[in-house]
C-alpha cells in the first residue's frame, strides 16, 4: 500500500529513570531520566532520526517529557505536545517499594488501594482515544507518542488479540524496554479499526532479537475483555 495512504503511530516507552530507592514512582513528581536513560533516549532518537515525523506527543511525566525532547532534537520542524491520554497508570501503590508489589506480580489493577485507581480497561480506553485522535488529526503522517510501560504493552496486547488481563502484560510476554518503539501502521480509512502491521524495535535491548530492526507481531482482532 502507498505510504500516503498509511498513518504510522510510534509508541515509545520513556528511557531509564533515576530511582535509587527502587520504588513504584507512578505519577509522583521529579522522577527524571538517569544518565543511562539519557543515553538510551539518544540511541532511540538516532534510530528515528530519518523518519519524517510531524508531531511528538508526550505523557505529562518528567521522564517522558525529557525523553520526548531528546527524540525531537533531530526533527526541528516537528511539533511537541503534551497529552494526559499517554500518562502513567494512576495507582495508590505509587511510592511503595517494588518488593511490595512483587508479592502479587505487580498486579495493582486487581489489588486497588483507592477507588480512583485505574483499571486495565480505563488505561486502554484513554490510550485508544489517543490512537483514534492521532489517526484522524494526522492521517497519512508519522507521529510519536512517548508513554509508559503498561500503556504500551497494553496496546500491543490488544492489537495482538490478547485479553485485557494482567497475564497479557507480564512475564513471559516481552515487556517494552526503556526507549523501545512499538510501531502501529494504520490505513487512513478510519473505518479500519486494527493496524495493518504491528512491529517492535528496541535499540537499547540486551537481547539481539530486538536490536536488529523492526520485528513483526501478529495483528488480529482482540479477544473479549475478561
Amino acid at each position: 500500500m502507498d505510504n500516503q495512504r498509511q498513518t504510522t503511530i510510534l509508541l515509545v516507552r520513556h528511557a531509564n529513570v533515576h530511582n535509587p530507592n527502587d520504588i513504584l514512582y507512578g505519577r509522583l513528581p521529579r522522577f527524571r531520566l538517569s544518565e543511562l536513560g539519557v543515553r538510551q533516549a539518544e540511541a532511540t532518537a538516532q534510530a528515528l532520526a530519518e523518519e519524517p515525523i510531524t508531531t511528538f506527543y508526550s505523557s505529562p511525566r518528567l521522564r517522558a517529557r525529557q525523553t520526548a525532547r531528546i527524540l525531537a532534537t533531530p526533527h526541528p520542524e516537528a511539533t511537541l505536545r503534551i497529552t494526559y491520554l499517554l500518562d502513567e497508570v494512576l495507582t495508590a501503590w505509587q511510592g511503595r517499594p517494588h518488593s511490595e508489589l512483587e508479592v502479587h506480580g505487580f498486579n495493582y489493577y486487581a489489588n486497588r488501594l483507592h477507588p480512583s485507581d485505574e483499571t486495565l480497561e480505563q488505561v486502554w480506553a484513554r490510550v485508544e482515544r489517543f490512537i483514534k485522535r492521532a489517526r484522524k488529526k494526522h492521517a497519512g503522517e508519522i507521529v510519536v507518542g512517548i508513554s509508559h510501560g503498561d500503556p504500551v504493552i497494553l496496546t500491543r496486547a490488544y492489537y495482538s488479540g490478547m485479553p485485557l488481563a494482567i497475564e497479557s502484560l507480564r512475564v513471559p510476554n516481552v515487556y517494552p524496554g526503556n526507549g523501545s518503539i512499538t510501531r502501529l501502521t494504520f490505513s487512513t480509512d478510519l473505518r479500519e479499526t486494527y493496524p495493518l502491521s504491528l512491529e517492535y524495535y528496541d535499540p537499547n535491548s540486551q537481547d539481539n532479537r530486538w536490536t536488529q530492526g523492526w520485528v513483526k507481531w501478529a495483528s488480529r482482532r482482540p479477544m473479549p475483555v475478561e
